[in-house]
């Protein structure tokens, strides 16, 4: 396996750092991470898995990728893994189980991303090498000890406790509480989480760094959805934004708008492998004039499409620990779009909605909760007005500039 491009170190650049993640389409948490060490002098760049089609992008992040040399089990692995997945959707039931059997009789993953990634950076000379999540962290290990780097740990989620087996479960926990110790900084995306991992591991401390958006050039609200769908200006836009995946309780959120009674418009703008099921279910429950579906938009325009909603919804259940302790990337896109918020009653999820009063939660478990929910979070006109007004206010100071900060002030305290 092989690196496809290569960054040669600029002039002006005396610090290097190397962030490694086995995403595809690179988190923004990443992106933003990378942009704010680069303008502090770091020569920042971006390790990740191969696109599954020809890419152009930012010449920083370098994708692994074959290169003509032996044939590996991982790399068998993860060729019928992306040819699997184009056929049969991420998440789904078959695909699901068929990557639990793999993880667990094929795979040993301690060391899969690390023969994965090992050809690709092997050679690599950096100053702090970053582990995004758990996967990444034993070859990031590896590397910092070869290399003399500092370990940085970002972790993105509670990774562990997922909806895995319990075999799996114990064996992601085993591979955290070998290496996370060896890190010289330990950084998460929320308190909850940040919590757990230090009572499971004690470690100390583990920095939070939200999953903030920017709050430079906030977007302007808009009637885009009203003009696009044709709806009465009186109705009201609930935005769900993200991938069409399973796990999102999406499904639910559709059913209960056959029982909302306010004016209210649903829309899924994002795609996925439910899309088309979606897509059957609206029509189904004869729900075209209620709810739309939407493409995905570029990130750089995600902000200004999100603007023109009435309020963001995130019907997120706690399926997992992982999931109860979420603060997904949209709950931020929400806030910097100035849109408030109807949210699942999660502990992290209340602590923004409730703590900043900038929207609702509560049970979206049925489509009859979620539906009862809908329309008491449209029935106050007056108290939606007081929601807006609130989140304008978060805004400006749950916002990446914030964020930045603290991983300045990280990096800048390495031993």
């Amino acid at each position: 396996m092989a690196i496809r491009t290569s960054v040669s170190e600029p002039d002006g650049f005396g610090r290097g750092v190397l962030l490694l993640t086995t995403d595809r389409q690179i988190d923004r948490r990443i992106l933003l991470g990378a942009d704010s060490l680069r303008r502090l002098g770091w020569h920042a760049t971006i390790v990740a898995m191969p696109l599954d089609t020809p890419y152009e992008e930012d010449p920083q992040i370098q994708r692994i990728g074959p290169a003509g040399t032996a044939v590996t089990r991982e790399s068998l692995v993860v060729h019928c893994y992306r040819l699997l997945r184009r056929l049969l959707g991420t998440n789904r039931g078959p695909i699901r189980s068929l990557k639990s059997l793999t993880w667990r009789f094929l795979v040993n993953p301690e060391r899969f991303y690390e023969r994965l990634f090992w050809p690709s950076i092997a050679d690599r000379k950096c100053d702090v090498i970053v582990a995004n999540d758990l996967p990444m962290l034993p070859v990031a290990a590896k590397l910092a000890e070869q290399s003399g780097a500092r370990l940085v740990y970002d972790s993105h989620e509670l990774y562990s406790e997922q909806e895995f087996s319990e075999r799996e479960k114990e064996r992601w926990s085993r591979i955290e509480a070998k290496y996370i110790h060896r890190c010289s900084a330990v950084i998460t995306v929320n308190e909850s989480i940040a919590s757990e991992l230090t009572r499971r591991y004690d470690v100390a401390p583990v920095h939070v760094i939200l999953n903030a958006e920017r709050s430079s050039n906030p977007p302007t609200r808009s009637a885009y959805f009203h003009d696009r769908y044709g709806l009465p200006e009186t109705t009201g836009v609930l935005l769900f934004q993200g991938g069409m995946t399973s796990g999102r309780n999406i499904e639910t959120l559709v059913r209960s708008m056959s029982m909302v009674n306010s004016d209210i418009a649903l829309v899924l703008m994002g795609d996925g492998e439910l899309s088309s099921s979606l897509e059957s279910l609206v029509k189904r429950l004869q729900l075209q004039d209620r709810v739309y579906l939407h493409p995905a938009v570029p990130q750089s325009d995600l902000l200004a499409r999100t603007a023109a909603a009435s309020a963001g919804v995130i019907p997120y259940l706690a399926t997992c620990l992982n999931n109860y302790y979420c603060t997904p990337n949209k709950l931020f896109e929400f806030i910097a779009a100035g849109v408030p918020i109807l949210a699942s009653e999660l502990p992290e999820l209340s602590k923004f909605v409730n703590g900043w009063e900038i929207g609702l939660v509560g049970d979206t478990s049925t489509p009859e909760h979620t539906a009862h929910l809908i329309d008491q979070f449209f029935a106050d006109d007056k108290r939606l007005e007081t929601f807006r007004h609130n989140v304008e206010s978060a805004r400006l100071e749950i916002n990446w500039e914030t964020e930045e900060k603290k991983l300045i002030n990280i990096f800048d305290s390495l031993p």
